[in-house]
């Protein structure tokens, strides 16, 4: 919807609610009626004059009729291939490039048209959409495991690849749940508890050493310290403090002879312990004694009965003994070692005096309640206790029990999926989503995870749509907010693509020795950098500085710039700025033997700007093969003038070309350049919007002064799929239109953006 559509929209929303309230059929019928007759005398002339001679008086190019549909009632009904041609006519595809076109207030007047009849709003009402029900992506549901538990464990390879929409692997539409997904989920969950729940005896503070740190007789074996004859080796020890300390002994031996292999523990030259190392196994051996804490002595091992028989069968000859680890263990009566910190998170003290039952039911209470988000309900908890009734039956500890517990919880339905209980409900068709499911939207859109302390006690009183703005910025300036650059960012500009990138290395070089790390690193660095200083999000296109490490530096030709560590550089006097200098974004848009203005281009218009052209038509001859390319007397852009011969074609490279041959300085990895294979590049072009440039400098003043509003559009856009898991519909426009408003009175700053995607209409309400 553009700006004059809008403000004409809402000049009149006052009066339009007036006339639904009083009589909404004579309203919307009265409406209808004005728009069929402009329909007549305004907008049907206008595809007479541009559109019939293919697309109506008989004709159906691309089986299109215009003049097949008679009322707006049947433009509705197949709104689908009206999306169509609103776009077409809007981003200039059609009618082709070399066919009679309608001038600028003519397209806008059709576009506005269709619009209001096929895709009419209701601004003063706006519809929140519906949002599927949807379960936790894989780095959701590794992140929540995470924060729940306090453990981290590997989900991502562990899980189905998750299936994305609209350029997103979060979209509830396509987040199907298979046979497989719930086995692994088990599987996940076990492994997650095993990792966080401690049932080994209770420990005592040690020290290891390992056989290879012992000086004296025998020597080194590279797994610990090896006697061939008897000898004995020491290391000084100071125990910390005093009492009975448990002395523990990895030992093996090489068995020769009638008896086994004797190994002694020595303190200070006395014997204190001997034991027979039986079998060539490593195996423990162990006894307690008392030491002195405060003062450090000789602590050791000695060999006893080597044995060595030429004769004897090979194998048996010779008696041999390994000492593999030394565990001092103790005091045993002083203090023992706190379990995991997991493990305490979870358990507490234990029941303390409390009633088993009693005890369990609180652990499960507040873990129910973390783990599905929300308040538990009326004896969700207490139907946990079977667990308990089953671990008593088999003779197993409370503790026992909770765990058995929460990896159900783990599995459930509650929690595998986000569940969005409503506050209140209107009669307007929409329900306000209540506190708790707003903080699972707000954590899940910023932190790709649960909602954390904080939320949760803010969403229990009743406190968070009130505190949003300064929640959203403390989430912000949250460590956990590299998942945002990480998950939103990594797709919405393609940046997790990076890993199958994989440029011919003949002429391109490798992107090894952490090239490629760096490449997409610098791009994360500068988004992350423009959220955590709250920047404009046009800096995103106009930065003239960036994050680079040597190695990235030495790729771009930058001087002064050592070591592995990122820091910020300036880049005035230098041709790059802004992402589209990025090697990461050029080389995401190359093939392996050459660059691509056609990839380039559709990655601009489609993520950047929100104008995706359309797939290419079926049975288009591809442009001449990449190991061919260079062969050619053409150059790279003649090629492509030759492709745009085909009429079906020439539209939508006349969208993306322009672009992709302004960006021809960089070549397939990112590095600048004046020629491409001893050709010299010619970057100057025109867009269909009429503006010419003759440089990548030029063509990004375009992209940064007259396309603010475009990128602005397609950031709103973009970041609402990101946050609702659903894709953007026609009725979403109010919607977008005022994150855009709210945005762009701050000047576009990050924080503006997410504070008004959040509290937009689809973020707070769902459809009833």
């Amino acid at each position: 919807m553009d700006n004059e559509f809008h403000q004409r929209f809402f000049k009149g929303a006052a009066t339009a609610v007036l006339l639904l309230v009083a009589c909404p059929g004579i309203a919307i019928a009265d409406e209808k009626a004005k728009l069929a007759e402009q329909f007549k005398r305004e907008i049907e002339p206008i595809l007479v004059n541009y559109c019939y001679d293919c697309h109506g008086d008989g004709s159906d190019e691309g089986h299109l009729a215009l003049d097949d549909y008679g009322s707006i009632e049947e433009m509705i009904a197949d709104r689908e291939e009206w999306k169509k041609i609103r776009d077409h006519i809007d981003f200039r595809l059609m009618p082709p490039p070399d066919e009679y076109a309608p001038e600028d207030a003519e397209r806008a007047k059709l576009v506005r048209w269709i619009d209001d009849a096929v895709f009419p709003v209701d601004a003063s009402n706006p519809d929140p959409g519906h949002v599927t029900l949807r379960r936790l992506n894989r780095a959701e549901y590794q992140n929540t495991i995470q924060d729940l538990l306090g453990v981290e464990v590997d989900v991502i390879s562990a899980l189905p690849v998750d299936d994305s929409g609209y350029g997103f692997d979060n979209i509830g539409d396509v987040l199907t749940l298979s046979p497989l997904h719930m086995e692994r989920y088990l599987e996940v969950a076990e492994t997650a508890l095993d990792a966080a729940v401690d049932f080994s005896p209770e420990s005592f503070p040690q020290v290891k050493m390992n056989g290879r740190d012992l000086d004296g007789d025998g020597d080194d074996s590279g797994e610990g310290h090896v006697f061939a004859s008897n000898g004995v080796a020491e290391k000084w020890f100071k125990p910390k403090a005093s009492g009975m300390h448990r002395i523990r002994i990895i030992a093996r031996a090489d068995q020769a002879g009638e008896e086994p292999a004797k190994m002694e523990f020595r303190k200070n030259g006395e014997p204190l312990n001997v034991w027979e190392v039986q079998g060539d196994e490593s195996a423990e051996y162990s006894f307690d004694v008392l030491l002195d804490g405060g003062q450090g002595f000789k602590i050791g091992v000695a060999f006893l009965n080597d044995y060595y028989n030429e004769a004897a069968s090979e194998g048996r000859r010779d008696r041999n003994l390994e000492v593999e680890t030394m565990i001092m263990e103790g005091p045993l009566d002083g203090p023992a070692v706190p379990r995991r910190e997991s493990h305490t998170a979870i358990f507490g003290k234990g029941p303390e005096g409390k009633p088993e039952r009693e005890y369990m039911s609180g652990v499960m209470r507040r873990y129910v309640e973390l783990a599905f988000r929300r308040p538990a309900k009326e004896g969700e908890a207490e139907r946990y206790l079977v667990f308990l009734d089953q671990a008593k039956a088999q003779g197993q500890s409370v503790e026992y029990a909770i765990r058995q517990a929460l990896a159900v919880v783990l599995a459930s339905p509650s929690f595998l999926f986000r569940e969005e209980p409503v506050l209140v409900g209107s009669g307007d068709g929409k329900a306000l989503i209540d506190e708790h499911a707003l903080a699972s939207r707000l954590s899940y859109f910023l932190w790709s995870s649960m909602p954390d302390a904080r939320l949760k006690d803010l969403a229990d009183k009743g406190e968070l749509r009130k505190n949003l703005p300064a929640e959203i910025r403390r989430m912000v300036e949250s460590g956990k907010s590299s998942e945002f650059v990480a998950n939103f960012v990594g797709q919405w500009l393609q940046l997790r693509d990076m890993e199958a990138v994989s440029p011919n290395e003949n002429l391109y070089g490798s992107l090894g020795d952490g090239l490629r790390e760096a490449m997409r690193k610098e791009t994360e660095l500068l988004v992350e950098h423009v959220m955590k200083e709250n920047l404009p999000i046009q800096t995103l296109m106009s930065a003239d500085f960036t994050f680079v490490n040597e190695r990235l530096a030495g790729h771009y030709g930058l001087q002064g710039v050592k070591g592995s560590e990122f820091r910020r550089v300036s880049l005035k006097d230098t041709p790059r700025r802004g992402i589209l200098g990025h090697a990461s974004v050029l080389t995401l848009t190359s093939h392996t033997s050459r660059t691509s203005p056609v990839l380039r281009g559709k990655y601009v218009l489609e993520n950047l700007f929100n104008t995706p052209p359309p797939p290419a038509p079926p049975n288009v001859p591809a442009l001449e093969s990449e190991g061919k390319h260079g062969e050619s007397d053409l150059t790279l852009r003649q090629e492509l003038e030759e492709h745009r011969k085909n009429p079906a074609c020439a539209s939508c490279h006349a969208l993306m070309d322009p672009i992709g041959f302004g960006m021809e300085n960089y070549d397939a990895v990112g590095r600048w350049r004046t020629q491409d294979r001893e050709k010299q590049l010619d970057v100057s072009g025109k867009l269909v919007t009429g503006q010419e440039f003759s440089s990548p400098e030029e063509l990004q003043d375009i992209f940064i002064n007259d396309y603010r509003k475009e990128f602005h559009r397609a950031v709103a856009v973009k970041m609402l799929t990101y946050a609702l898991g659903r894709g953007v519909e026609y009725y979403d426009r109010p919607a977008i239109d005022e994150i855009v408003l709210k945005a762009g009175k701050d000047d576009g700053r990050f924080l503006s953006w997410v504070t008004s995607v959040a509290e937009s209409v689809p973020f707070q309400y769902r459809r009833k």
